[in-house]
């Protein structure tokens, strides 16, 4: 049987006209400055504890406030946070020291306009970041570096989107790592030519989240979620560089942007884990299938544990796997299939006539999870991931359930889908004749439509990271890529620095007290700096 391997076709309208900064709206910002103070870590480079920074706070001074001296405000502020901390922690046995400032970067965010799936306009939000610099920094060589598209992983509660970060947020969450990338690095100021830092961050909610909460996600389609993070990076470069970042009294969009030497290397670079790291190449396809290197000067994508060939994972649900420990027929993180099916009824033409009932049993249903992912936009009934697992933990107590859910709160997917999709699954993963299933055969088609695998081959470096042991979002994807681009394009591949499932091995993959993560590294790799890099896979 074939199924289609093409991208879903998604409207160009607009894409090559230059934007109009006045369809943009800042919608707030502040200066963010991080709190350190000195621990003892284990250095496992080393196997010695050492004394090292670490971020125990951050203080937010709303630009509105800052005046015509932010410098003045930030340090008012700051003696005040230092002398409470102190207080605070007077009595710990691990006091090495004051508190002290960290680096300082703002955080805006703003809205911008962008396409849906009919190719009808749409207001979209976003994140925007980047390096709180002076005149004496900038006189004495600092400068912005590049231009980072930041994308999130995979949510299911409208908190967690980077637009609502400013006021909150999960230090180890990757949209609190990314900001990483506009600041002067962890604790410590990096040299000024490092192209992981000094950069200019945007990072979108994507549709479905921030100002669109009350709309579906389109999960998975890949076309549709590239083409609407490229538009707010075009816009938002266009707000950075018109100035419309703006303080009390001044303007604090770098009075710098304008000027001919306001980027040391001006490149562009995507980045993301989980669904982030599908989008990171689905933007990179993107912008290179439609003609916009020359207006995003783009040099490679940072792509870790992404659903790049959603059939491939599909089919590894349903076998053994000796590795990761997984297990025939099981889902680690039951709400990534509700995901994926609901995404694809949700925008692709082929699945516009099917229900969620087509495909799930009335037992998997019955947990809420499809009303769940749904109900971002009430506050008190959104869930994180981790609560959607929590919550199935829970179920699993009740009797009507226990042949389907598990103690710790994985789900059977015989259970999960009606019989003729347990039927056709099973075939799938063993390569046998399909049977003739309407409903499953569009379903393949719909998932093979936004498989980042075929249909293209890069002309810049795409960077891989995958975990050998995630049981979500399996190394089969990173596999599925590593073939097809092999030998047309740079590679770089790092499947040896976790040994984690899904959620903490992108956690690892971004975050490190003590070494420098491999996010890090592979950007240093794609700009060939410094000593600290990943070796090319050329295989």
């Amino acid at each position: 049987m074939v199924f289609v391997v093409r991208a879903q076709d998604v409207s160009t309208a607009g894409l090559h006209q230059p934007v109009n900064v006045n369809d943009a709206v800042v919608t707030g910002g502040v200066l963010r400055t991080q709190v350190l103070h000195d621990s003892l870590m284990m250095n496992t480079a080393t196997g010695r504890m050492e004394k090292t920074p670490v971020v125990v706070d951050y203080l937010d001074v709303p630009v509105d406030k800052l005046g015509s001296k932010p410098e003045e405000a930030i340090e008012a502020a700051k003696v005040a946070r230092r002398s409470a901390m102190r207080r605070a922690s007077a009595s710990s046995s691990l006091d090495y020291g004051d508190y002290y400032s960290g680096v300082a970067y703002y955080l805006y965010t703003f809205n911008y306009p962008s396409i849906d799936k009919h190719g009808n306009r749409i207001i979209l939000s976003s994140l925007m970041a980047f390096p709180y610099f002076t005149e004496s920094n900038w006189n004495d060589g600092y400068r912005f570096n590049n231009i980072v598209i930041g994308c999130h992983c995979t949510i299911t509660s409208n908190k967690e989107c980077p637009s609502l970060y400013p006021s909150g947020g999960f230090f180890q969450s990757d949209v609190n790592m990314m900001q990483y990338y506009a600041s002067w690095g962890k604790g410590v100021r990096k040299d000024k030519d490092d192209p992981a830092y000094y950069n200019v961050l945007i990072m979108p909610d994507y549709e479905g989240y921030g100002v669109t909460k009350d709309r579906p996600h389109p999960y998975l389609y890949q076309e549709l979620t590239a083409r609407q993070v490229i538009d707010g990076v075009r816009y938002g470069i266009a707000l950075f560089k018109h100035g419309r970042f703006t303080g009390k009294n001044e303007s604090v969009s770098p009075q710098w942007a304008q000027s001919s030497d306001a980027f040391r290397y001006g490149k562009y670079f995507s980045v993301g884990a989980s669904q982030g790291g599908s989008v990171a190449m689905a933007v990179q396809r993107f912008i290179e299938q439609n003609n916009l290197t020359e207006e995003l000067p783009f040099k490679g994508s940072i792509c870790a544990d992404g659903p790049y060939d959603p059939v491939a994972t599909l089919r590894y649900y349903m076998r053994e796997a000796t590795v990761s420990g997984h297990k025939a027929g099981e889902l680690t993180m039951p709400v990534a299939i509700a995901l994926i099916i609901k995404g694809m009824l949700d925008t692709n033409p082929l699945m516009m006539k099917y229900k969620p009932t087509d495909f799930f049993s009335q037992l998997f249903l019955d947990t809420g999870i499809l009303t769940i992912i749904a109900d971002k936009q009430y506050p008190s009934l959104e869930m994180t991931t981790d609560d959607v697992k929590a919550h199935l933990k829970s179920l699993s107590k009740n009797e009507k359930y226990k042949d389907m859910l598990t103690s710790d709160g994985r789900a059977k997917l015989e259970y999960v889908l009606t019989p003729r999709g347990w039927d056709y699954m099973t075939k799938l993963a063993e390569y046998k004749e399909l049977p003739d299933y309407e409903e499953m055969n569009d379903l393949i088609s719909a998932l093979e439509s936004n498989n980042l695998t075929k249909g293209w081959i890069p002309q810049n470096p795409v960077c891989l990271f995958h975990s050998l042991h995630d049981t979500v979002v399996p190394y089969d994807n990173c596999v599925s890529a590593r073939d097809a681009f092999n030998n047309k394009v740079t590679f770089y591949l790092d499947d040896r620095s976790t040994n984690s499932d899904h959620i903490d091995a992108c956690t690892d993959f971004m975050f490190s007290a003590v070494r420098t993560s491999p996010d890090i590294k592979f950007i240093r790799t794609l700009f060939n700096y410094g000593n600290n890099q990943y070796s090319p896979y050329n295989n």
